[in-house]
């Protein structure tokens, strides 16, 4: 009779304990409900701080302005800019980690005003880099060395940020809070409620979805502030507007190149057309892995490396960049 009388008594335990796990996330809805929407510190959930950051920082910067040292391209005006964009991006991190380490002076305005020249400096040595490698490819396979840039920049982005979210799983998580984070940002508008669910659907891509901790506060957050069907349905409005202004991003880079494309080419229209919109459109990767590595891992956070402005700039740098080498290598810049 006792051993009926424990066996029965522990069949109740599981079946209330599986009870509880099966309406755990209607729980955690509940929970959410009462609880105020408020943006989850990123600092605190990775682990940032300060020391490491700009440490960070410095070995990025040694990488990359060794990388722009030891190649050259075939436009000579081009490889100065960038041997002088090394040496400032080397000599920007070295000022970035004397004023952290400096108790005088206050440091946080000094490290937001060269937060963004950083960024853009580390875009340059990465582009100028790509044409070195396009240069290369085109000698292996013919074709068109902005074509090449253009393409390898945008796969090798990609490629990238896949192999870190495989061997750090933290990529999408990173996302999803920073999205979470500008949906909990200001008056809950249709926008903002999209933004929610898109967190929580971009958390739900991570191939470790499944090992994160539901209980954590900021796995929930990201899980289930979303979760009700008005930012359900407000999801497809909000990814139809991030759409529109990626597009528009994109067109606005293709228009300013174009003119110039077709004059320094002999090419067709099409081809220009679609030789503008990739170099367009491979800025972007770029500019979100730098927006991620600086904010995730850098002594920045990832409003000070986003906006309107951040998006459009580095689309710019881009088809600048291209462009100046391009009439360079053509020898248009002789007669001047």
């Amino acid at each position: 009779m006792a051993l009926e009388s424990q066996h029965r008594g522990e069949k109740l335990v599981e079946e209330e304990s599986q009870s509880i796990a099966e309406n755990l996330p209607l729980l955690f809805r509940l929970h959410e409900q009462i609880v105020l929407r408020e943006p989850i510190d990123i600092t605190e959930v990775f682990g940032k701080e300060p020391d490491q950051t700009v440490a960070f920082e410095v070995a990025l910067a040694a990488l990359v302005a060794t990388a722009v040292l030891t190649v050259s391209t075939a436009a000579p005006i081009v490889n100065h800019i960038a041997s002088l964009a090394a040496v400032l991006l080397l000599g920007l991190t070295l000022v970035r980690k004397m004023a952290l380490d400096n108790a005088v002076i206050e440091t946080a305005p000094l490290m937001q005003r060269t937060t963004g020249l950083m960024q853009y400096l580390i875009i340059f040595s990465v582009i100028y880099t790509g044409i070195f490698a396009a240069e290369s490819a085109a000698i292996m396979v013919s074709g068109d060395v902005l074509v090449f840039l253009a393409v390898g920049v945008f796969v090798f982005t990609y490629a990238l940020l896949l192999a870190y979210e495989f061997v750090f799983g933290d990529l999408f998580f990173w996302l999803a809070v920073t999205t979470h984070n500008r949906g909990v940002t200001g008056d809950p508008t249709v926008f903002n409620e999209g933004l929610l669910s898109l967190a929580q659907w971009v958390h739900g891509l991570s191939p470790y979805y499944h090992t994160f901790n539901v209980v954590h506060p900021a796995v929930r957050k990201v899980r289930f502030q979303g979760a009700d069907a008005r930012a359900q349905r407000a999801r497809k409005v909000t990814a139809s507007i991030v759409l529109v202004a990626t597009i528009g991003v994109v067109v606005l880079g293709a228009i300013l190149a174009i003119p110039i494309l077709y004059w320094v080419t002999s090419n067709t229209v099409v081809y220009v057309v679609v030789l503008a919109v990739l170099l367009a459109a491979a800025a972007l990767p770029l500019q979100g892995l730098l927006q991620f590595v600086l904010s995730r891992y850098g002594n920045a956070s990832f409003e000070e490396v986003s906006g309107l402005w951040d998006d459009v700039l580095p689309v710019v740098v881009m088809v600048v960049v291209a462009l100046v080498y391009e009439v360079e290598r053509q020898g248009l810049l002789a007669p001047l």
